[in-house]
């Protein structure tokens, strides 16, 4: 067993030295996101479920880890941005406790997230257009 986990070490060094960071968050970011859908999809009560918590709560640990990042003050990131990312995930935060009790939906977590991986890939967010208005420029 030893010698399998030295093989999934270097396995994992040689993803860190050849994947771009982006990718790497990208990735992850993907991953969880395609969990909170799965949520979505089976219209799971998060606090029935033990997917859909685990689910929630691995989302809430990523956003904390991206907010103890931006606290590290060699982080490159430009403050606004570091600012910006620390706000979304204490609101992740907040919000993720509301979803577990069954008082919230999932979906702001998603749309969260799915933005937070469009601009790893380097698109502009989602925004859905406000019916009013799509009306008033009609």
């Amino acid at each position: 067993m030893a010698s399998g986990q030295r093989g999934g070490d270097a396995y994992k060094k040689t993803i860190l030295d050849t994947e771009h960071p982006r990718d790497i968050e990208r990735r992850v970011f993907s991953q969880v996101t395609r969990d909170l859908e799965d949520i979505k999809k089976a219209d799971e009560k998060p606090y029935l479920s033990d997917d859909a918590h685990d689910a929630l709560v691995r989302n809430q640990r990523l956003w904390g880890s991206l907010m103890f990042d931006c606290m590290e003050p060699e982080n490159p990131l430009p403050d606004a941005l570091k600012a910006s990312i620390i706000s979304l995930a204490i609101f992740i935060d907040d919000y993720t406790g509301e979803v577990l009790v069954g008082r919230k939906a999932v979906d702001p977590l998603i749309d969260i997230n799915r933005n937070v991986i469009n601009g790893l890939k380097g698109m502009a967010p989602v925004v859905e257009a406000a019916p009013t208005a799509v009306a008033a420029g009609a």
